[in-house]
């Protein structure tokens, strides 16, 4: 029988693929031309995909900022303090600014406050900041940011973030945010975009972002509390006994309030 050219071709290219060296037959064309291999096809579109940054959507909320209520204490068995220095718009003299949320020390909060202490999350929301990764700020850095803010007459926003430590961030949505700084930790099992139910445990207390947690630790072991409503802070430019009207009102469960 007298073969064709191209029968010759196709039985070059079988016998070629059937001894292969790799442990999977190669694979050709009916000419005998050898198929692209898959497996490094898929190698050079991974190293050569561009990952996409995550992104949280809107939260669906039915709060009103003008009327915040029903949230929970974020440490358990606490109240608010009794003292207006630790309340918002309390004086920050070291930064020539004022304090935008609320600090719970040991001693007036209605339960002790000590490091690791677990924090919670106030209200349902989304987490939007987790400060996983943080560094403490040297002391070099919190007398720059303290120097310069003596200087300015005001604390400008980047020494602001630093002097709040270890942050982590709660969307409610309708533009009210919580914020909880200071943290020692931020548990494992909380990233960006994690959906979080009112009492769910978040962190722990600690004292990072102070001026005192490189040059004198353990002195300012509290839990600071903010509650962005828009652009400001729940409280911004009240007097204190309305500011303390508000967060009493805050921690006051919807079916109790009547």
């Amino acid at each position: 029988m007298r073969w064709s050219l191209l029968g010759l071709v196709l039985l070059v290219g079988l016998a070629t693929a059937c001894f292969e060296s790799s442990d999977e037959p190669a694979q050709v064309f009916a000419d005998g031309t050898a198929l692209p291999d898959r497996g490094a096809q898929a190698s050079d579109a991974a190293g050569t995909a561009t990952p996409v940054p995550f992104t949280p959507g809107p939260v669906i909320s039915d709060l009103d900022p003008e009327d915040l209520r029903g949230f929970a204490f974020p440490i358990e068995g606490g109240c608010l303090p009794s003292r207006d220095e630790v309340m918002p718009n309390a004086p920050r003299e070291y930064r020539s600014g004022t304090s935008e949320g609320v600090d719970f020390y040991h001693g007036d909060v209605c339960t002790e406050i000590h490091r690791g202490l677990p924090v919670r999350a106030m209200f349902a929301g989304v987490v939007i900041r987790a400060d996983r990764d943080y560094d403490e700020i040297t002391e070099a850095e919190a007398n720059v940011y303290s120097a310069r803010a003596l200087t300015q007459g005001f604390t400008d926003e980047e020494a602001l973030d630093a002097f709040r430590g270890r942050q982590l961030w709660i969307d409610h949505g309708n533009g009210v945010v919580s914020r909880y700084t200071s943290l020692e930790s931020i548990e494992p099992s909380i990233a960006v975009g994690v959906a979080l139910r009112a009492g769910d445990v978040i962190g722990g207390v600690g004292e990072s972002g102070t001026p005192e947690a490189t040059i004198a630790p353990g002195t300012q072991i509290h839990l600071h509390i903010e509650l962005r409503v828009g652009d400001g802070f729940l409280g911004q430019q009240l007097a204190p006994d309305e500011v303390r009207r508000l967060y009493q009102r805050l921690f006051t469960s919807v079916e109790g309030d009547g």
